[in-house]
């Protein structure tokens, strides 16, 4: 477990159970700049790991994140994202 929540409360009536939350890999690399950049949750250290393992240290920077981390919010409206070159996936 990363030490994240177990459960997220989404409305007066429902809560949402979390089972197996947190990055799994790093795929999902993003660059995030502009509106709302500083209400993201910060970046842990499994989220950072993953980072790592999957690209290069010159292809890492303060604005990166994995998407899957990161839940759009109305303060996010006209956050400018920029999804890198993918990684080489097909690999046999």
């Amino acid at each position: 477990s990363n030490g994240g929540p177990v459960e997220a409360v989404r409305s007066d009536t429902w809560t949402e159970p979390l089972y197996g939350e947190g990055p799994t890999s790093g795929f999902d690399h993003v660059l995030l700049v502009g509106n709302g950049v500083e209400t993201a949750p910060p970046r842990n250290h499994v989220e950072m790991r993953m980072l790592n393992h999957y690209w290069d240290d010159d292809e890492i920077f303060p604005e990166s994140r994995l998407a899957s981390q990161i839940t759009l919010t109305k303060a996010m409206d006209g956050m400018t994202v920029y999804v890198p070159d993918r990684l080489c996936d097909d690999i046999p």
